[in-house]
């Protein structure tokens, strides 16, 4: 609701524009090139806004330019429409004798192929994310491809090079959804470079068909509103419908079928005509091999993308490469091509999937529970969100929280300054911190995800909460927001533990929050911050911020010997505890480093992480 008031308005009188100069150029020149520059003008700010604005430019400093911009967007159509004569043009267009208007079959194909590279962007965006490839500014790649693919499809040079596309499609429809049933031992440069580029194939030819049904220019924005309709119902249903109906992101391979479906359905150039063997069989062969060698091309390096890795040519690898060599064979009818890949994903799923004892699906990402050996894990997308032994002693923590660790200090400090402790948890994982609770604490978990708190509420998965010594409370809503509605002087030692994936909660960090966290804490009462992260280095950033806010920091980076390892299943990572100087002092000179301040401020107005970003590992 906050977006559609302060987003909405501005978003919709800047997505007519393209519309409303077309309909005025209509009868002048060729309006569809409008489309594409228009659509050109959207990559190049999709890259510069997270590359140039947001790592440069304030939130109240983007707002002011944004407003000055409308103003002199406005301007320029005022312009536009007076000198230019676009109203007069547009005036004398209405007088014309108008032509048969599209009939409705032809405007639900349309629908229909503008919702799939629409969904397909979502769902891409999703399946990299959350099953593939955990890293930051993952979204951008499926939107610049998809915005990349609309420049090419409706502009004249790029209408040009459509028959390759068409030749390409059954391959990169193929590509697509060979990580979704093989989805480990990737590359992250082959990943990407797999999924974005087939991606890119299969959008700029459905894309295509479009810009090749588009009608005349006299029902040239009816057109634009069918595929503006198909894009909302498309973001739609990944978004919204999906999570609630698909326990994980089904509506991948759902929209790679339907991509196919549209060569059947769309008219277009005819590249993928049935073949005749019998009565042309050279002709057969070389069209079937123009099918065939993109794909064993990509596959045939698929050994470099592994990097080396014999599993690829071992059993479900085997499988895969054969049956989508098939699928691709089956191209020489398109809907063939649309058939047999929506037979193979499924049996395939079927057949390689792996069997977690629990997957639950939420708007905010995929989570499993697994079993293997003496351990129950839970993974949400690619991130270990908790581990728990299922055997001998099942109250001891694990991974990030081992007693040997920097948790196990925490927590020794607290013993030694107070009995009967506040404890307050922002992120509930599988609840380990629950384990640490002793007779007359008090222990809260604040957590966003409710799916994530019936997980760990329930004694079958876990028993860290269930199993406590101190029935913890638990709160559902954002971390920040609850702690600042919390009672002044409420917690003796206050954990954020939300940063260990790549979408990091920048909200959390920020000058502003510090300060609400410590009007939580009783007196010699400590923050601690879990930042272990494979991209973000944000220690330095939290120190800085501490310190502008009048506060010290101190940080450990801890690396389990093989004991923690073998006894704790135990992680490495990075802690930072916040507070006064003289209760940071404690932990100086036990292993853990005084932060300084030097490093980049994040505030609510300047809250841009990307400033801590680092190749990772």
């Amino acid at each position: 609701l906050v977006l559609l008031v302060i987003a909405g308005p501005a978003a919709f009188v800047l997505a007519s524009t393209t519309p409303l100069l077309s309909a005025w150029f209509a009868r002048e020149d060729d309006p569809w090139w409008l489309y594409a520059v228009s659509n050109a003008a959207s990559f190049l700010g999709l890259l510069a806004y997270p590359f140039l604005v947001e790592p440069n430019l304030g939130l109240h400093l983007q707002r002011t330019i944004l407003s000055v911009g409308l103003i002199a967007y406005a301007g320029s159509v005022a312009w536009i429409a007076v000198g230019g004569r676009g109203i007069r043009r547009w005036q004398a267009t209405r007088l014309t004798t108008p032509t048969e208007p599209p009939t409705a079959r032809r405007q639900a194909l349309w629908l229909f192929a503008a919702f799939v590279p629409a969904g397909l962007l979502a769902a891409t965006t999703n399946e990299l994310q959350t099953d593939l490839v955990s890293a930051p500014l993952i979204w951008v790649g499926p939107l610049a491809v998809y915005l990349a693919s609309l420049v090419v499809a409706f502009s004249a040079a790029g209408r040009r090079a459509l028959p390759a596309f068409e030749r390409l499609a059954p391959a990169a429809a193929t590509l697509l959804w060979i990580p979704f049933i093989v989805p480990g031992g990737w590359s992250v440069l082959g990943l990407l470079l797999v999924e974005l580029g087939a991606f890119f194939v299969l959008a700029v030819t459905v894309h295509g068909r479009l810009a090749l049904d588009r009608p005349d220019e006299g029902h040239l924005t009816r057109f634009y509103l069918v595929l503006s309709a198909g894009g909302v119902l498309a973001t739609a249903f990944v978004a919204l419908v999906a999570p609630l109906v698909f326990s994980a992101i089904y509506e991948y391979p759902l929209l790679i079928v339907a991509g196919l479906a549209v060569l059947v359905v769309l008219p277009g150039p005819k590249i993928l005509p049935g073949i005749d063997i019998q009565a042309d069989p050279k002709r057969a062969l070389r069209e079937l091999g123009w099918r065939l060698a993109p794909l064993v091309a990509v596959l045939a390096a698929l050994g470099l993308v592994f990097g080396g890795s014999p599993a690829l040519f071992a059993g479900t690898g085997v499988l895969v490469i054969l049956m989508s060599v098939m699928s691709v064979g089956l191209s020489v009818a398109p809907w063939a091509a649309a058939l047999g890949t929506a037979l193979l994903i499924p049996t395939f799923i079927v057949v390689t999937a792996g069997h977690p004892l629990l997957r639950e699906r939420t708007f905010f990402g995929v989570i499993e529970v697994r079993t293997a050996e003496n351990v129950i894990v839970e993974f949400s997308g690619t991130t270990l969100h908790g581990l728990q032994f299922t055997d001998g002693d099942r109250t001891r923590a694990t991974t990030y929280y081992v007693q040997p660790g920097p948790v196990g200090a925490l927590f020794d400090d607290l013993r030694g300054r107070t009995s009967g402790a506040s404890i307050g948890v922002v992120g509930l994982g599988v609840g380990t911190i629950a384990s640490y609770a002793r007779e007359g604490d008090s222990l809260t978990f604040y957590e966003i995800d409710p799916a994530v708190i019936r997980i760990a509420s329930d004694p079958r998965n876990f028993t860290y909460l269930s199993g406590a010594v101190v029935a913890p409370r638990i709160v559902t809503g954002d971390g920040r927001l609850s702690v600042e509605v919390a009672t002044p002087g409420s917690f003796d030692l206050l954990v954020l533990d939300a940063f260990t994936s790549d979408a990091v909660p920048a909200h959390l960090l920020t000058a502003e929050a510090m300060r609400a966290y410590a009007r939580a804490l009783r007196p010699a009462g400590v923050i601690a911050f879990n930042v272990a992260n494979r991209y973000y280095r944000l220690a330095p950033a939290l120190g800085a911020t501490a310190h502008s806010v009048g506060l010290s920091a101190a940080g450990i980076v801890y690396v389990p010997d093989a004991a923690a390892e073998d006894a704790y299943a135990a992680k490495g990572s990075v802690w930072v505890v916040v507070g006064a100087d003289p209760d940071v002092a404690r932990f100086v000179g036990r292993g853990w480093t005084a932060l300084a301040a030097g490093g980049p401020i994040l505030t609510d107005d300047y809250p841009d992480v990307t400033r801590t970003l680092t190749l990772g590992q």
